[in-house]
């Protein structure tokens, strides 16, 4: 019998049919761990992606830099304490949810500004993020550009997010 084809396939250079192969016992927990990786690997996929199927996207924001989309596992990357101890309320003028490091929010009188790196983004009605269309993109760049000012403090110009 030939295995040049693997176990479990008809061999294409002597036609013969796959005859199940005794396997050691090492063989044997090597494809016990294969599957059990395999299972790991498939339900690691299922919580990366939404229930449609898509990789969850939010939008990175600093004020007085350029605004990007990031998938949700670079989200601590932009925003160290995402998910552990940020603020999460919903993002000015729209539907979407912020949330931010409570330490880089200040207040003049009852207005709140945001001077740091914020996460814009979508949220099922469970909380779970959910991916952002272009549409919804497009929504959250407009918010941005109407409330991204510039306050003066000694002197010095600095953008913040108004968000109130």
């Amino acid at each position: 019998m030939c295995y040049r084809n693997g176990y479990g396939y008809r061999c294409d250079c002597c036609g013969e049919d796959f005859r199940q192969k005794n396997l050691s016992s090492n063989e044997a927990v090597l494809n016990e761990i294969m599957r059990f990786i395999k299972v790991w690997n498939d339900m690691i996929g299922a919580v990366k992606f939404d229930k449609d199927g898509m990789e969850p996207f939010m939008v990175a924001f600093t004020p007085g830099e350029q605004m990007k989309v990031i998938p949700k596992v670079k989200a601590e990357e932009y925003l160290p304490c995402f998910g552990e101890d940020d603020v999460i309320e919903l993002a000015p003028d729209t539907d979407f949810v912020i949330s931010y490091d409570r330490q880089l929010l200040f207040k003049v009188g009852d207005q709140k500004y945001l001077d740091g790196p914020a996460l814009i983004y979508a949220v099922d009605e469970e909380g779970e993020v959910l991916s952002l269309s272009v549409a919804d993109i497009y929504e959250i760049q407009e918010m941005l550009e109407r409330r991204t000012l510039l306050v003066t403090e000694d002197g010095d110009e600095m953008p913040v997010l108004s968000l109130n």
